[in-house]
C-alpha cells in the first residue's frame, strides 16, 4: 500500500482535513471504509489498523475540532458548527467527494458513536458498522449531563515541545508504544505561543460532548439495517465496566443482529490490537459483499 495522502474538502466554510491510503493500481478489489477517531484525537489514530488492511481504500476523517480539521479561519462557529448533525454530514460529504460508495464505517470511543448515528439515521450512506468502544447505551440514562461534565471534562494538557508530548503518550500506553504513532502524536498537538496544546479546545470538547450525551444508541441498534460488530474492551474501571456489562446485555437483547466481542484491552483497542480490528472491519465488508451476492 502506498503512503498516506492528505486531502482536503470545505463545506459550509469549514476546511476539513482527512488521510487516505490507497492499495496498489489492481488491488482495489475489497469494499472501502472509513475511519472516525475519538475525542483528542485525529485520523493518523488509524495507522496500525490500516496496515493490516493492504488491499482496501481507506480515509480517516479529522473531525471537527480535530487534527488540522477546521483550523482559523476555516474554523466553525462554537454555538452552531459541532452538531451530531454537522459531522454526519461531514462524513456524508467526505463519502461522496471521495467516491466511497458505501464504505464499512469504523468509529472508535466518541468516533463510536458518530459511526453508529451515520449508519442508524443514513443507511444508503454506508454499508456495514464496526463500533470499537463507544456507549453502547445512552448515557443520559445512566447520569446526568451536570454530573457528566464532572468526569467527562478533565483538564486538557499543556506541553513544553514535542519531546514532551511524545513521551506523555508514551506513558499513556507504554506497552504497546512504538514510533510508529509518532505522526499522531505530532498531529494532535498546536503550537499556542506559549507550548504546545491539544487541538481540541476545553470549549470545543463540550460541544462535541453534549452531543454524544444527546445521542440515543438504544434507539439506534435495533434498527440498523447493516451488518455491524460491537468491540468492546474489559480492561476498563469498575464503574465504566458495570456500564459496559449493562449497555452489552441491553444491546444483546434489543439487537441480536449485532455481533458483540470482547478484547482484553483498555479501551485503545485499535492500538493494542490493531490486527484483530482489521479483520473486523475486512469481516463486516466481507458480509456485505455476500450479503449483496445472495440478493
Amino acid at each position: 500500500m502506498a503512503a498516506p495522502v492528505d486531502g482536503w474538502l470545505e463545506r459550509d466554510g469549514v476546511r476539513l482535513h482527512f488521510v487516505e491510503w490507497r492499495p496498489d493500481v489492481g488491488d482495489a478489489h475489497e469494499p472501502p471504509a472509513l475511519l472516525l477517531h475519538g475525542l483528542g484525537s485525529n485520523a493518523r489514530y488509524w495507522d496500525r489498523v490500516v496496515a493490516h488492511l493492504p488491499n482496501r481504500r481507506l480515509v480517516a476523517l479529522d473531525q471537527r475540532g480535530h487534527g488540522l480539521t477546521g483550523r482559523p479561519p476555516h474554523a466553525p462557529r462554537l454555538e452552531t458548527g459541532f452538531s451530531m448533525d454537522s459531522l454526519l454530514d461531514d462524513a456524508v460529504a467526505v463519502i461522496d467527494e471521495c467516491g466511497l460508495r458505501k464504505p464499512v464505517v469504523a468509529g472508535h470511543s466518541w468516533g463510536a458513536t458518530v459511526a453508529l448515528e451515520l449508519a442508524g439515521t443514513r443507511p444508503e450512506a454506508v454499508s456495514g458498522l464496526v463500533f470499537i468502544d463507544g456507549p453502547v447505551q445512552s448515557a443520559s440514562s445512566l447520569f446526568s449531563w451536570e454530573d457528566g461534565q464532572k468526569f467527562m471534562q478533565p483538564p486538557l494538557p499543556r506541553f513544553q515541545s514535542m519531546t514532551e508530548a511524545r513521551a506523555d503518550a508514551r506513558e499513556e500506553i507504554e506497552s504497546v508504544w512504538g514510533d510508529d504513532l509518532e505522526p499522531f502524536v505530532e498531529a494532535r498537538v498546536i503550537d499556542d505561543g506559549d507550548g504546545l496544546v491539544l487541538t481540541l479546545t476545553a470549549p470545543v470538547r463540550l460541544a462535541l460532548l453534549r452531543g454524544l450525551y444527546d445521542s440515543q444508541p438504544d434507539v439506534l441498534w435495533p434498527s440498523l439495517s447493516v451488518p455491524a460488530v460491537a468491540l468492546l474492551a474489559r480492561d476498563a474501571s469498575p464503574m465504566v465496566s458495570s456500564w459496559k456489562k449493562q449497555g452489552a446485555e441491553m444491546l444483546a437483547e434489543s439487537a441480536p443482529h449485532v455481533t458483540i466481542k470482547w478484547f482484553d484491552t483498555p479501551h485503545d483497542i485499535p492500538l493494542y490490537a490493531p490486527a484483530e480490528v482489521a479483520a473486523e472491519i475486512a469481516a463486516v465488508g466481507s458480509s456485505k459483499k455476500s450479503e449483496s451476492a445472495a440478493g
